[in-house]
């Protein structure tokens, strides 16, 4: 990642101006993300969220639920745009709103001890984990292995799974529940049965015998990220 984060390959100032004119394909994507947020019954009044950016995806109700967020990114334009979308309804909820400019990886295990308490967000972050500062074998391991390191905490995430072309007289496909994990090939059977997807090596964040969402993300115009969610109560 650009040390600056103004450049990064999955953030900074050129995201946040294609979020700007995109967010008007996202509407669907974001009432789902909002209506499985809310299904998160996590019973924690702070929450630790972690690689936010400016939480474009991410719904008012839900932020303004807690009554402290720590937020985490190593974007230095994420707190301003974050305030932009999101600092009126916290400031009407009185929620206590904290930023860390950070690699979120870098500092997990000072997080995870600095706030105890919190329920954990990762926010549509995870999936990016390989394009930044390590190749696809330590990503996918790493990845693999969070589950362990959050043993006994409340967290949820929401993250890449495939990405690729969509055709645009296409219609968007429904949400997806599964009650398991499914191999990148085998999801990609599912969503689409034909086409070249690029696999985001996140098959294994998510306990295997945990259910989850897998809801289409129509990032722009004839592309679409398919998007997994779940949690640990």
């Amino acid at each position: 990642m650009n040390s600056a984060g103004w450049l990064s390959p999955s953030g900074g100032a050129v995201w946040h101006l294609r979020a700007l004119r995109r967010r008007r394909y996202w509407a669907g994507f974001i009432s789902h993300i909002g209506a499985w947020l809310e299904s998160w019954q996590h019973r924690c009044s702070g929450l630790l969220l972690l690689g936010p950016s400016a939480g474009w995806c991410l719904p008012d109700r839900f932020l303004g639920s807690f009554s402290r967020i720590h937020a985490v990114d190593i974007d230095p334009v994420a707190p301003w745009v974050f305030g932009l979308l999101h600092g009126r309804t916290l400031r009407r909820s009185g929620t206590l709103l904290t930023w860390q400019r950070a690699d979120l990886f870098a500092e997990l295990e000072h997080l995870l001890q600095a706030y105890p308490e919190h329920a954990i967000l990762f926010a549509n972050v995870l999936g990016q984990r390989a394009l930044h500062q390590c190749g696809p074998g330590v990503a996918e391991a790493e990845l693999g292995a969070l589950s362990l390191r959050l043993a006994g905490r409340r967290w949820a995430s929401f993250h890449d799974r495939l990405s690729g072309h969509w055709p645009r007289d296409r219609p968007m496909p429904l949400p997806i529940r599964l009650a398991a994990a499914e191999s990148a090939q085998a999801l990609a059977r599912r969503v689409s049965g034909s086409g070249e997807w690029c696999d985001h090596l996140t098959t294994h964040i998510l306990p295997a015998d945990w259910p989850r969402l897998i809801l289409p993300w129509p990032i722009g115009p004839g592309r679409v990220h398919w998007i997994e969610a779940g949690y640990i109560v």
